[in-house]
């Protein structure tokens, strides 16, 4: 059941690749929507997923907690998770924890996705937005 104050929709690329479109706030009320959102249709975490928060305009410790939950789950799989186009409010929480040095960042979905289901590194970087910061 999808809560008024946040909307999820989950899509998979051609290549596999599990993509969560996150609208509205991420709190304690919606937290354990994102942590089922952030599993498979059967409940088991998926080896690559990309969570796109450009439209998330708040998310607490709830939110923090859904995401390392699912990073740790997909790193069992030998796996990752990665942020895409983080608003600053939503970037300066995930630097403020220290989340954005544990689950990598990009300014943009595109971004995300085009570094394949390989790997890399980056960490969004507000005032850069032409490709992955910390390059």
């Amino acid at each position: 059941m999808e809560s008024p104050r946040l909307s999820v929709t989950r899509s998979t690329t051609a290549e596999g690749i599990t993509v969560l479109a996150l609208r509205g706030e991420i709190d304690f009320t919606t937290g354990t929507e994102v942590q089922r959102a952030l599993l498979g249709p059967g409940g088991e975490a998926t080896a690559h997923t990309v969570v796109e928060l450009s439209q998330v305009t708040f998310m607490d410790s709830s939110g923090i907690n859904a995401l390392i939950g699912a990073h740790h789950a997909a790193t069992a799989l030998e796996g990752w998770v990665r942020l895409a186009a983080p608003s600053p409010s939503i970037l300066r929480v995930l630097q403020i924890v220290g989340l954005d040095t544990v689950i990598t960042c990009y300014p943009t979905l595109q971004q995300a996705l085009s570094i394949g289901a390989g790997g890399g590194r980056a960490t969004a970087d507000r005032s850069r937005r032409d490709g992955p910061a910390g390059d």
